[in-house]
């Protein structure tokens, strides 16, 4: 993590979480109430960045796999169009990918001014953390269900959207394809 004077860790069921205020109770809730116990139950793996008297941001992953339907898009040819872009050999009928998804993200509110970039940070490491378990177990793709106040945040880092028959919802399902850097990493010399 690129910030001096915090600290980055895992939450383990023995960690005592310090205070959180993002503006949001369902993320607040969820920190406090339920990261520990999905932890314990291997739903969900929270990381948190601390100072020294309250939680600055935190950050919950989990394995997923995105479905894709035809009925996620607004026409067949748009189907197919995805379909030929995220495979390499489009003739193969999958229609789940391997992900890692954002399942929550937040910072904190107060702090927002003083730790420009936390959120960016956060995603990098979740998409390192991705690139580095491919030579152990295959992941195309971070996967994030985003708020609508989130979505220009996540088009900035190079998300996409998967539909746009989804508008509707509370969420957009987005995701980043981890491939080009993966070909990047492949080609660099050792």
């Amino acid at each position: 993590m690129p910030f001096t004077g915090f600290s980055f860790f895992e939450l383990h069921a023995s960690t005592n979480i310090k205070p959180f205020e993002c503006g949001d109770n369902d993320l607040n809730g969820f920190l406090n109430d339920k990261a520990i116990p999905y932890k314990k139950d291997l739903l969900a793996t929270t990381y948190i960045l601390e100072s020294e008297n309250k939680t600055i941001a935190y950050l919950s992953i989990y394995n997923d796999g995105l479905s894709v339907q035809e009925n996620h898009f607004a026409s067949k040819t748009s189907f197919k169009r995805w379909i030929k872009e995220i495979i390499s050999h489009p003739k193969r009928h999958l229609r789940q990918f391997p992900a890692i998804k954002i399942g929550r993200l937040a910072v904190c509110e107060t702090t927002k001014k003083e730790t420009k970039g936390i959120g960016r940070a956060l995603v990098n490491f979740v998409i390192d953390l991705a690139l580095e378990q491919n030579s152990k177990c295959a992941c195309q793709l971070v996967t994030v269900d985003a708020y609508e106040e989130s979505l220009g945040f996540y088009e900035k880092l190079g998300f996409k959207f998967l539909s746009e028959n989804d508008k509707v919802k509370d969420t957009r399902q987005m995701y980043y394809d981890l491939r080009p850097l993966m070909n990047t990493l492949n080609q660099a010399p050792n």
